[in-house]
């Protein structure tokens, strides 16, 4: 029995090595999941439609939410660790795993107070508060990048790599071809992808509307997935273009199952720098643009560093964004020598392995290797 933990972002990686875990212990039939989550949180509906029982507890952050919000952080995870408390005391898991997110303090103090093996996945490069304290009482660190392993005293951190959905894994099998006309885009045309994630990230957004009908009067095509919140001006600004800028402006405002496709569709991706960017681009050697959200501490900022660094992608600050996002862009459409080269790149770095890796980890520490 595994007890797993994880929002936000955190959840996708989460899934990834759940996943894995299913397939890995299919044969057996021995393996039973609990997932905890947050009230309220984005992470609720996809665990339920992966058939994952659920368990819900209060959770959120202190540090850099002011005094009132800080007591308020304190009473929320006071109340989640007393529920998880009953929790783990009711399923009683071989092993619990988390992935950072507001979850993670409760769930692995509830875990320590029972004694209970624990492993924790740092999906982004630098780990925040709540994974330096669950990696000193873990029997295992994992970790998506080599880079990471300088921020923990813990022996045994392991290197895993990113780990990646199955529909993520099965569209890295497909030619860009197929996911070109599964999407109804033109094969003749480079395909720049722009990802503002579930919700939306706006600035990527109103930036892209002013930028793409140029990147198309240069022969491209945008595959523009605009999250929830921005959906209905989105479309109200494409319907301004031009009937041939429509023509090659395709909007979405998420994508789930197709994501896979988008990201074989395209050529280079403008995107937020979270912790996917490790994974998900570097499976298909796809180019990045990388605009760090300002308001996410350092995490989405050595995320873009670390790929800058590696080749794979340049990155901006977000307040560049409005007049410099469509030069940048342009820039590297117009030289394909260097976008090849940042493919390579990205490929390089690509660990398609790294969900089984977790699973193995996770397995190992249940049956007592840890």
């Amino acid at each position: 029995m595994i007890c797993a933990a994880g929002t936000g972002g955190h959840v996708y990686p989460a899934l990834a090595a759940v996943a894995s875990l299913r397939a890995a212990r299919a044969a057996a039939r021995d393996l039973e999941l609990l997932w905890v989550g947050s009230v309220g949180g984005m992470e609720v509906e996809m665990v339920r439609e992966v058939g994952i029982n659920m368990e819900t507890i209060l959770a959120g952050g202190v540090v850099g939410k002011g005094l009132s919000g800080g007591v308020l952080g304190l009473a929320k995870l006071a109340a989640g660790a007393v529920k998880a408390l009953r929790v783990i005391s009711r399923f009683r898991p071989e092993v619990i795993f988390v992935t950072g997110g507001y979850t993670t303090v409760p769930v692995t103090l509830a875990g320590w107070l029972q004694r209970k093996p624990m492993a924790v996945y740092l999906p982004d490069v630098q780990p925040g508060l709540a994974v330096r304290w669950a990696a000193r009482i873990s029997r295992r660190v994992l970790v998506t990048m080599a880079e990471s392993v300088q921020y923990f005293n813990n022996a045994n951190v392991i290197v895993t790599g990113y780990p990646l959905r199955p529909e993520i894994v099965r569209a890295t099998r497909e030619t860009r071809e197929f996911a070109q006309e599964k999407l109804n885009l033109s094969s003749g045309r480079p395909t720049v992808l722009v990802v503002g994630g579930s919700r939306g990230a706006r600035s990527i957004n109103q930036a892209t509307l002013v930028a793409g009908p140029e990147w198309i009067g240069d022969g491209a095509q945008v595959l523009h997935v605009s999250g929830q919140l921005d959906w209905s001006a989105v479309q109200e600004q494409r319907a301004k273009f031009s009937p041939e800028t429509r023509a090659h402006y395709h909007v979405f405002p998420y994508l789930w199952e197709e994501m896979g496709l988008a990201l074989c569709a395209a050529d280079l991706v403008v995107a937020r720098a979270g912790a996917s960017c490790l994974g998900e681009f570097p499976a298909f050697g796809l180019p990045a643009v990388l605009v760090p959200y300002p308001h996410a501490w350092r995490y989405q900022r050595s995320n873009a560093e670390m790929l800058s660094e590696h080749g794979a992608a340049i990155w901006i600050e977000d307040k560049d964004l409005q007049w410099t996002l469509s030069p940048s862009v342009g820039e590297l459409l117009r030289d394909s020598a260097q976008l090849a080269a940042m493919g390579r790149k990205a490929a390089a770095l690509a660990v398609p392995e790294a969900a089984a890796r977790v699973a193995a980890e996770i397995i190992a520490v249940a049956v007592g290797a840890g």
